[in-house]
């Protein structure tokens, strides 16, 4: 048997078909202290980054750096979005209901970081791989809710969007972590090695990602 606890807070317990139900209750009994220390961090995390309500206040992270959302009544149709200095300004259509602004504000916030997104994935695999020449196939940016990236043995590269919320030194880690898959499918010391060529502050980038995943939410 085995507890997984998702990002969201949601506890899942998998057991074998033939486990009884006295011990399962068994199974978390015992983990009972476990599962509040972990769900008491999540928690925390939620005190600290509130689930977005796409209203004016609302904070979002973009290249590592806090942003204040402003959402701006207008008589244009199409909605817009402009990110200056600490600010994220999104216009609405004045006349849009409260739920049809909620959507089309996370619809717009999440089209532009997709955007940015593939634009600084894009140029950052180009920077890195002018140095480790490596052949890879399609990159494909995903919307994944528990990886950041993932490298096939076809050579395809796969990123998470959400990565343009992490400060730039991250988005290298993780291009240049995938990046060396190609070489290295595994996480053996020579692949630790093969990134170390260009990220040397790897296990840094990696705590942060643990430290502050939360913070990559929209």
């Amino acid at each position: 048997m085995r507890l997984q606890i998702d990002r969201d807070g949601g506890v899942t317990l998998v057991a074998p078909w033939f486990v009884s139900n006295n011990s399962v209750r068994s199974f978390l009994q015992r983990h009972t202290l476990w599962l509040k220390k972990h769900l008491g961090k999540i928690e925390a995390q939620r005190r600290l980054r509130p689930t977005p309500q796409y209203l004016s206040g609302d904070v979002f992270y973009y290249f590592g750096e806090p942003l204040k959302l402003e959402v701006h009544p207008s008589n244009l149709k199409k909605p817009s979005i402009r990110i200056i200095n600490d600010q994220i300004t999104i216009t609405l259509q004045r006349s849009i209901s409260k739920t049809d602004g909620t959507k089309a504000a996370k619809r717009t916030i999440e089209l532009y970081y997709r955007k940015k997104a593939e634009e600084v994935i894009h140029d950052r695999l180009q920077f890195f791989n002018e140095y480790y020449h490596f052949h890879y196939h399609r990159v494909t940016l995903r919307d994944q809710k528990s990886r950041w990236g993932s490298c096939s043995r076809a050579g395809n590269l796969n990123f998470n969007w959400r990565l343009i919320m992490a400060p730039i030194e991250v988005i290298d880690f993780v291009v240049v972590h995938e990046l060396c898959h190609l070489q290295e499918m595994n996480h053996s010391h020579r692949f630790w090695a093969l990134v170390k060529e260009r990220i040397p502050y790897h296990a840094e980038a990696r705590k942060w990602l643990r430290q502050n995943h939360f913070l990559l939410q929209t």
